[in-house]
């Protein structure tokens, strides 16, 4: 597991409760930015040497030790951490004295090139919003494409960060942890059941992605293209400029990275097991995969493109497996989860395609008594109803 470590200056700050002797280049570079670091070798090394000749990898010596110290302790798996540094020097020296510190005891890395995060400071609360809120979940999003489990420990690092971390977590089902500094007890977020509301991304998605470029005419803008109170929480304003604010990238980018399966209530999803919903979802995702490669290379824009072209597929074809339930139903042949076939229908909306499943079954199954069967259970639903959920585009597909 990958826990994505926030940086503070802890470490520096229990130093001094003892000692005086860097004292005047901590305060002296304490609001210098990370950009000034060339020019500040000689302080940065003083401190560097002081902090490398004290430091020892034991849980008291600063919070962002302790805390992974305990999530070591509570987790079972094997943990590898990446250290990411605010847009100061300070941030930066104590991110390169933690991992010379705990190389020994844990796999840690902090690249400075892309571990400090470039406009998160707090002198600047434009800067701070407009910038290094979104390069911290964008470095965030870039580093969780590269396994397939991480966790946030926001322990150190500006407090002002929490509320979008928080809902970054929760967004994304990402464990969240956190120590206070006086005590040993750590905290593990809940994941909440959180809904997000799909159709506010497809009702204003032509107007999103002109907000990602930047809109410079935003008056005018609005006219032509109304947005309701719904979506206000995710622009950033000023004068005649808006963009997404960091709100709205995280959800645009869960938008883009995840896909939406709308499943039908009642049939079987709906009452299996975590353990084969899990498998279910990854056929889901290899039929994704399978369809988004199809629209691609055969040029289809449409859902009515799409099912002609699978229409005319050999029964044979995975994504055409037998006979169809109905016009517009299809039965996919998982070839990675052996025994499993979906009951679907593809769905090409403006912004990309979305599934909707039915049904499935596993194992050793008469087609003909199947579509029989699954006919007649579907005519006995007055008004088919379906919940939503989203899942992580196979790799290849993603934004």
């Amino acid at each position: 597991m990958l826990v994505i470590t926030t940086v503070g200056t802890s470490l520096l700050e229990n130093y001094r409760e003892n000692h005086s002797d860097i004292d005047m280049d901590y305060l002296y570079l304490k609001e210098e930015p990370a950009s000034n670091w060339d020019n500040n070798e000689r302080r940065i090394n003083k401190i560097k040497r002081a902090l490398l000749n004290w430091a020892q990898a034991k849980k008291e010596t600063c919070a962002e030790i302790k805390s992974l110290f305990s999530i070591r302790h509570h987790n079972t798996k094997e943990i590898e951490v990446r250290l990411l540094a605010t847009d100061t020097i300070l941030s930066r020296l104590v991110a390169e004295v933690l991992e010379q510190v705990l190389k020994d005891e844990m796999k840690i890395f902090f690249e400075p090139e892309k571990d400090v995060i470039k406009g998160l400071q707090v002198w600047d609360r434009k800067r701070f919003e407009k910038e290094g809120l979104i390069n911290l979940i964008a470095r965030i999003e870039e580093l969780a494409f590269t396994c397939k489990e991480i966790a946030i420990n926001f322990t150190g690092g500006y407090k002002a960060i929490i509320p979008y971390i928080t809902i970054m977590g929760q967004l994304n089902n990402i464990p969240l942890y956190y120590i206070f500094e006086d005590t040993d007890e750590l905290i593990r977020l809940p994941q909440a059941p959180l809904d997000i509301n799909w159709g506010i991304f497809e009702k204003y998605s032509h107007i999103i992605e002109d907000l990602a470029g930047g809109i410079y005419d935003w008056s005018r803008y609005k006219l032509e293209h109304p947005v309701e109170e719904d979506f206000q929480a995710c622009i950033w304003e000023e004068g005649e400029c808006a963009e997404l604010n960091a709100i709205g990238r995280m959800f645009w980018n869960k938008y883009h990275n995840y896909f939406v399966v709308e499943v039908l209530k009642g049939f079987s999803y709906s009452k299996d097991s975590s353990g084969n919903k899990r498998e279910i979802n990854e056929a889901l995702q290899e039929l994704y995969g399978r369809l988004e490669s199809l629209i691609k290379e055969n040029k289809l824009r449409t859902t009515e493109e799409l099912q002609i072209y699978i229409n005319s597929l050999s029964e044979k074809n995975d994504l055409r497996h037998g006979e169809n339930p109905d016009r517009d139903k299809y039965i996919f042949k998982s070839t990675r989860k052996s025994q499993i076939r979906l009951v679907y229908t593809p769905i090409i909306k403006p912004y990309g395609l979305s599934l909707r499943l039915f049904d499935y079954v596993r194992g050793d199954f008469d087609h003909g008594e199947y579509i029989k069967e699954f006919k007649q259970r579907m005519n006995m639903l007055t008004e088919p109803d379906f919940i939503v959920i989203t899942l992580r585009k196979p790799l290849g597909n993603k934004f």
